[in-house]
């Protein structure tokens, strides 16, 4: 059977046979089987990663998302509070003619209990 990543035959004998293989083969063997291994360990650490950095990116989004809703509520609260101290002031507009207007009344009702006294007084002399 071929191995993938070499052209040595697997030996399907008993583990306890020895094969002899020539210093150099093993020497490049162990490397590629350290880098492999720390590649796979790279590989590890990189998908925990991404893992940690995917739930940052879905958290932010989240937060953004909040935060313009939020946004979005101040903007209709301020133009509702536009709009009544737009109706507030058209409120006090109002009432300042009813006070001038009841203002007017109460001295021409003034001015006429005066005239009415002033005229009692004159029929009675």
């Amino acid at each position: 059977m071929t191995l993938s990543m070499s052209s040595q035959t697997l030996s399907i004998d008993s583990p306890e046979e020895y094969c002899s293989v020539p210093c150099r083969t093993l020497k490049n063997a162990l490397l590629v089987k350290n880098e492999r291994d720390m590649l796979i360990s790279r590989v590890i650490v990189m998908k925990d990663s991404i893992s940690i950095l995917s739930n940052i990116v879905l958290t932010q989004d989240s937060l953004i998302a909040t935060q313009d809703s939020t946004i979005s509520l101040y903007k209709e609260n301020e133009e509702k509070y536009i709009k009544m101290l737009g109706n507030k002031d058209m409120i006090v507009g109002l009432k300042d003619k009813q006070i001038k207007k009841e203002k007017t009344k109460a001295l021409a009702g003034w001015a006429i209990a005066a005239l009415n006294g002033v005229l009692l007084v004159i029929k009675l002399l």
